[in-house]
């Protein structure tokens, strides 16, 4: 069985505003074959305190609150510069590996500075996603971010929950269905971690945080050396770029207020979250 040294490369998928319930009610076949054969945390799982989307994926991938990176408002301010702090991208680079972002909105440009991105490509909607991800497991990488627009966009439209909001998670679903199959068909798969998460859920037509829902993201490990197993403690959303750069061996960064999950790996969970670590 392959184990956490075999990891070569890390894929983190985000459906923006994926709630973790509406994986199953889609539903959202591939996806839930991970979710059974990994680690995941279908209550524990939470984003920040702004439950919105650039604020939410730079705290995925930088491994800090809000107010450490910077990104305060959910639209792309080039006089703001890019998000702060040590990110998963930065440090994959810095070690020499291939690094790959393909987003649905543009605005995510500012999750990561231009020369950490190796490829930078925006496409929209599900065909463009798969053309554009497919492409990039033909050359390979060893980090990849994948993002999809369409649960939130249909979410804001129809309603979280609604059945235009689960025709895309299906479309999506059915786009990692193809990236899974390539990856098998490379002979890749066993030495790639899969990462699928959420910057927020929602709630009727909206994921302002009047509601739980709003909150809660969905957050599903699957790869070698990963332990299947619910994860019962608190994660954030902050605790992904640094679990993820744990599995690519980068070195950890005191600056984090995120944690790597070492138990998805059946290694000891030394410390958790006591606490909401960011200011309120």
């Amino acid at each position: 069985m392959p184990s956490k040294a075999d990891i070569k490369r890390v894929l983190i998928i985000s459906y923006d505003g994926l709630r973790p319930d509406a994986i199953d009610e889609a539903p959202m076949p591939n996806l839930m074959t991970l979710r059974d054969g990994g680690a995941h945390a279908p209550l524990t799982a939470r984003t920040i305190d702004y439950p919105a989307t650039s604020p939410s994926h730079a705290s995925m991938l930088t491994g800090v609150c809000m107010e450490d990176h910077g990104v305060i408002y959910n639209k792309f301010f080039m006089y703001m510069g890019y998000a702060k702090g040590p990110d998963v991208f930065q440090l994959a680079h810095e070690a020499g590996l291939k690094t790959v972002m393909i987003v649905s909105k543009d605005k995510l440009r500012q999750l990561a500075e231009p020369e950490t991105t190796d490829v930078f490509e925006v496409a929209y909607g599900e065909p463009a996603i798969q053309k554009a991800a497919l492409a990039q497991i033909e050359a390979d990488f060893n980090l990849m971010f994948i993002h999809f627009a369409t649960p939130d966009n249909r979410g804001h439209k129809y309603g979280w929950m609604s059945g235009e909001y689960f025709k895309v998670l299906r479309a999506g679903d059915e786009v990692l269905g193809e990236i899974i199959k390539t990856l098998k068909d490379k002979g890749m798969y066993d030495s790639t971690l899969i990462m699928v998460t959420a910057d927020h859920g929602g709630h009727d037509t909206n994921h302002i945080g009047l509601l739980i829902e709003d909150y809660r993201i969905t957050w599903i490990v699957s790869g070698p050396g990963v332990i299947p197993q619910v994860i019962d403690f608190q994660l954030y959303t902050f605790d992904t770029g640094p679990t993820a750069a744990y599995a690519l061996g980068l070195p950890f960064q005191e600056e984090w207020d995120g944690i790597p999950v070492y138990k998805i790996f059946g290694e000891p969970q030394l410390k958790i979250h006591e606490k909401y670590p960011c200011k309120t």
